[in-house]
């Protein structure tokens, strides 16, 4: 029976595939050629996609980080100006009171007097020097102009950083000129700087003091370098004629003195009488002074990663009683193209600013008296240029005050190069202590 069933089994291709369809076992098909190249350029432009995305992301971010820190930095470099307006004037005149004017000179400098004062600032051109007379020159120096248009200033803000303002050995600070006679050692003081004192205990060569005196209602403060000390006369006397003085002694000062009104009526020149009972304090060593002029400017720096260079806003310290460098410039903030500062004046003594005014025009009005504020613009720019961001043909600087009499800040015109870069005006007024001004 076993035998019988096998023999009416028929083997052949139905009796195969029945088998194969009961074992559920099929034909697999692959992908053709086509179907795989479709595959790959979908695949290649969906990673060509992300990585433009990635690029526009990263470029982005390169540019906001750009911004960012060119903001960052301006805004800090604001606020180390307001800390040095905070210090402007202190201690410049030492416990007395304020001088009306403080007169210096220095060969290495200019070749006629220059006035000291708190606060100043001048237009700033390619032969702009930075007031000292350190040698060599300070890297990189001044000479950043505005290529396209606009303009930049460099501001000067002296004061002490230390009320400690003592002679050597910490002797009394203050001495008297005394009464001038005709003797050939003091006939011709205003000639010769010779200063015959009531004494000279403490004053030694090398130091810098301060004369303060009485001229036209008003206290006239000259800096003067102690180039010799004289004990072999009565009284003894100092004189001051070194390159921190003019050659013509205090006549050398006459046409400053003129110029800012500080003579009286019908009066030209000193006399060796404007002298006598004028105070002098010294100050000690100049080398050690604490009296500081810091000074803000725009200059051209070298940028390593374009090969040319980059407007920089820079901070030098110089020694306010011999005009030397300390150290060497800081820079501050990459990419400042304008600092412009105008002067907030109260020239009616109303108790407010009443005018903002260039530091020229301060002087020229003699309003130096009636400064109250300090106003700074800053205008800075991206280091990258992007095709894409907004031609900018003109930054505009708002002024806060439009009105006739007023000096409005000056629009920076950016250079073709600059055109496609990003801009930002930064505005900061700081209030001056008046009580350490002028008055």
């Amino acid at each position: 029976m076993r035998a019988a069933r096998f023999s009416n089994i028929k083997w052949g291709s139905d009796m195969t595939t029945s088998i194969c369809r009961s074992y559920g076992i099929q034909r697999q098909r692959g992908l053709s050629l086509i179907e795989l190249m479709v595959a790959l350029v979908i695949g290649l432009i969906f990673a060509i996609a992300v990585l433009l995305v990635q690029s526009s992301l990263t470029k982005q971010n390169v540019q906001m980080s750009d911004v960012m820190q060119r903001d960052t930095q301006t805004r800090a470099a604001l606020d180390l100006i307001s800390r040095d307006l905070s210090n402007a004037g202190y201690m410049l005149d030492g416990v007395q009171p304020p001088c009306a004017a403080r007169l210096a000179f220095d060969s290495a400098v200019q070749s006629t007097p220059f006035f000291q004062y708190p606060v100043s600032a001048v237009k700033q051109a390619s032969s702009t020097a930075l007031p000292t007379a350190t040698t060599p020159a300070p890297t990189p120096g001044p000479t950043y102009v505005p290529p396209g248009g606009g303009e930049t200033e460099m501001i000067s803000i002296t004061g002490a950083n230390s009320a400690r303002i003592t002679p050597t050995g910490g002797n009394p600070t203050t001495f008297v000129v005394q009464n001038t006679v005709a003797t050939s050692q003091t006939a011709n003081a205003v000639q010769d700087s010779t200063l015959p004192l009531n004494s000279v205990s403490g004053i030694a060569v090398g130091d810098t003091a301060q004369l303060r005196m009485p001229l036209n209602q008003n206290i006239v403060c000259f800096r003067v370098p102690v180039a010799a000390v004289d004990t072999t006369t009565t009284p003894p006397s100092i004189t001051s004629m070194n390159s921190l003085f003019p050659s013509n002694a205090y006549s050398g000062f006459n046409n400053s003195l003129q110029s800012a009104n500080l003579f009286p009526t019908g009066v030209t020149q000193l006399q060796n009488a404007n002298l006598a009972q004028a105070r002098l304090a010294d100050g000690g060593p100049a080398a050690t002074s604490p009296l500081k002029t810091v000074v803000y400017y725009v200059a051209n720096a070298a940028n390593a990663a374009s090969g040319g260079t980059i407007p920089m806003l820079m901070r030098a310290t110089l020694n306010a009683s011999n005009d030397q460098m300390i150290g060497t410039p800081l820079p501050l903030a990459a990419g400042v193209v304008s600092l412009q500062v105008r002067f907030g004046v109260d020239e009616t003594n109303s108790g407010q600013v009443t005018n903002y005014l260039r530091w020229s025009n301060v002087v020229t009005g003699h309003y130096t008296n009636a400064v109250r504020s300090v106003l700074f613009a800053v205008v800075s720019r991206t280091l990258h240029a992007d095709p894409s961001n907004p031609q900018v043909t003109s930054v505009a600087v708002p002024s806060p005050m439009t009105g006739a009499g007023n000096d409005m800040f000056v629009a920076y015109t950016p250079t073709a190069a600059e055109q496609r870069n990003r801009f930002s005006v930064i505005e900061s007024e700081f209030a001056l202590r008046n009580t350490l001004w002028p008055h």
